[in-house]
C-alpha cells in the first residue's frame, strides 16, 4: 500500500512539469548559495530535487540556464526586499536609504557565494555576461521611476548610485569593512548616496 501511494505520488510530480521546473530552482538555489555553482552538476541538482538526471535537460539545457534562473529569483527578492526595507522605515529620504542599504547588506551576505560564482561565470559565459547586463540596465529602469529620475538624462547618476550601493553592500557582507561599525557605515553612504540622488549635484 505505501509502496502504491509513493508511485502515485511521484506520477503526479512527472505529470506536472511547471512542478518540476520549480522544484529543479529550488534545489539549485539551495546547492549554489551553500556548496557552490563550481562544486555541483546538473545531476545532482535533479536528485536533490527528488528527480531522475535526465529531468534536467527536458527543462534546462545546462548548469548554466539553471544559473540563470536562480538569478532571476534572486533579483525579483532582491528588489521586493528594498522596496520593502524602504517603506517600512518611514519617510525621510536618508532614513529610507540607510534601511535599503542595511538590508542589501544582509541579503547579499546570505548569497555571498551565489553572487561571487555567478561573477566569476559571467566572465567564462557571454550568456551569463548579458544576463548580468540586462538586470543592470533593468535596475536602473526600475530606479529613475522610483525617484522620479529621466533614465536617459541621468543615467550616470544612477549607474553611480547602484553600483556604490552594491559594491559597498558587498565590502561589509564579505567582512571587509575593517572595524567601521555598521551604524556608521550607512550613515555616510545614506549621505553619499542622497547627495547623488539630488541632480542639481550634477548641475542639471
Amino acid at each position: 500500500m505505501e509502496l502504491d501511494k509513493v508511485k502515485i505520488h511521484k506520477m503526479g510530480r512527472a505529470r506536472n512539469p511547471a512542478r518540476t521546473r520549480e522544484d529543479l530552482i529550488a534545489a539549485a538555489t539551495g546547492i549554489f548559495r551553500e556548496a557552490g555553482y563550481f562544486a555541483t552538476d546538473s545531476n545532482a541538482i535533479a536528485r536533490k530535487a527528488g528527480y531522475a538526471p535526465a529531468s534536467f535537460y527536458k527543462h534546462f539545457t545546462d548548469k548554466a540556464d539553471v544559473l540563470l534562473a536562480v538569478y532571476a529569483r534572486y533579483r525579483e527578492e532582491e528588489w521586493a526586499g528594498l522596496q520593502t526595507a524602504a517603506q517600512a522605515a518611514g519617510p525621510g529620504q536618508m532614513r529610507q536609504l540607510g534601511a535599503a542599504l542595511d538590508f542589501l547588506i544582509t541579503f547579499h551576505q546570505a548569497w555571498t557565494r551565489f553572487r561571487t560564482d555567478l561573477r566569476s561565470v559571467a566572465l567564462l559565459d557571454p550568456k551569463v555576461a548579458e544576463a548580468i547586463k540586462a538586470a543592470r540596465r533593468e535596475q536602473l529602469t526600475r530606479l529613475s521611476v522610483l525617484t522620479g529620475s529621466n533614465l536617459e538624462r541621468d543615467a550616470a547618476p544612477l549607474l553611480i548610485i547602484l553600483v556604490l550601493a552594491e559594491r559597498l553592500s558587498e565590502v561589509v557582507a564579505e567582512g571587509a569593512a575593517l572595524d567601521v561599525a555598521r551604524a556608521d557605515i550607512l550613515r555616510a553612504a545614506a549621505l553619499s548616496l542622497s547627495a547623488a540622488l539630488d541632480i542639481r549635484v550634477w548641475g542639471r
